[in-house]
C-alpha cells in the first residue's frame, strides 16, 4: 500500500507540474496575444492616417491637374465655356432626342383624344335624338297602348319599342 501511495503521490505531483506549466504557457500566450492586438490596433490607426493623407493628396493632385488642364486649354485658345459645352454636348443631344419623342407621343395622344371626342359626340348626338322617341313611347304606354300600336304610330320597330319599355321598367 505504501508503494501505491507513493505512486499516486508521484502522479499527483506530475499532474500538478503539468497544470502549472499549462497555466504559465497560457499566461504567456495571453500576453503575446495582447501584444499582437496592440500592434494590430497601431497598424490600423496608421493605415487610417495614411488613407486620410492619400485622400488629401488625391484631392490636391486632382485640383492641380484641373488647373493645369485649364491653363493648357487657355493657352490653346479653349475657354472653360467651350470645354463645358464639349462635355455637355452628348447630354444636350439626348435631351433633344427625348424632347422629340415626347412631342411625338403628345401628337399621338392629341389625335387619340380628337378621335374619342368625335365618337363621344356621335354617341351624344344619337342619344339626344333618340330621347324624344323614348319619351313618346313611355307616354303612349302610360296611356295604355300596347307595343305594336306604339310602333305603328311612331313608325318604329316593335322590338325597339319593347326594348325601351323593358329599360324603363329596369330603371323604374
Amino acid at each position: 500500500m505504501n508503494e501505491t501511495f507513493w505512486m499516486m503521490a508521484g502522479l499527483a505531483v506530475i499532474m500538478l507540474i503539468i497544470v502549472l506549466y499549462m497555466a504559465v504557457k497560457d499566461r504567456e500566450v495571453s500576453r503575446k496575444l495582447a501584444m499582437m492586438e496592440a500592434g494590430f490596433d497601431g497598424l490600423n490607426r496608421e493605415i487610417f492616417r495614411l488613407s486620410k493623407a492619400m485622400e488629401s493628396l488625391r484631392k490636391s493632385l486632382k485640383e492641380e491637374m484641373m488647373r493645369f488642364e485649364l491653363e493648357e486649354r487657355k493657352e490653346h485658345g479653349e475657354l472653360p465655356e467651350q470645354l463645358l459645352n464639349k462635355k455637355l454636348q452628348p447630354f444636350v443631344l439626348q435631351i433633344q432626342h427625348l424632347q422629340e419623342q415626347i412631342d411625338a407621343i403628345h401628337t399621338e395622344l392629341q389625335e387619340r383624344v380628337e378621335k374619342l371626342d368625335g365618337k363621344v359626340r356621335r354617341v351624344t348626338f344619337a342619344a339626344e335624338h333618340s330621347a324624344p322617341d323614348e319619351q313618346k313611347i313611355l307616354q303612349l304606354h302610360a296611356q295604355g297602348l300596347d307595343s305594336e300600336t306604339i310602333a305603328k304610330q311612331l313608325r318604329l320597330g316593335k322590338g325597339e319599342v319593347e326594348l325601351v319599355l323593358k329599360f324603363s321598367k329596369i330603371h323604374a
